[in-house]
């Protein structure tokens, strides 16, 4: 599962149904405003230049099964197995994510 970040801008959840990794992904060679630090400032915190700790509930927002009880159930019990690898924070509701760039 990861969040790309289009030529615009805008995000989106692919690979939703892929519960075993979560990333960032942005284009080689983005345009300006395309790149993560831009295009994640209203849902995510940066950690450093490459890491972030991203609201989950925003990343189920942008599911295309956003609505449906199985799925959002399985992304949360997915944060929670990653939360003693420091890869989830339950309190706060986010997960950490890296930032992949890679060719169009």
């Amino acid at each position: 599962m990861y969040l790309l970040i289009a030529d615009d801008g805008s995000l989106s959840l692919q690979e939703h149904e892929e519960m075993k990794s979560f990333c960032v992904v942005e284009h080689a060679n983005a345009p300006e405003g395309a790149d993560a630090s831009s295009a994640l400032s209203n849902i995510a915190e940066p950690i450093d230049n490459d890491h972030f700790w991203i609201n989950a509930s925003s990343v189920i927002e942008l599911s295309p099964q956003s609505d449906d009880p199985q799925w959002v159930n399985g992304f949360w019990d997915m944060l929670k197995k990653v939360e003693p690898y420091g890869y989830s924070d339950m309190a706060t509701k986010r997960i950490k994510a890296h930032v992949e760039i890679r060719p169009k």
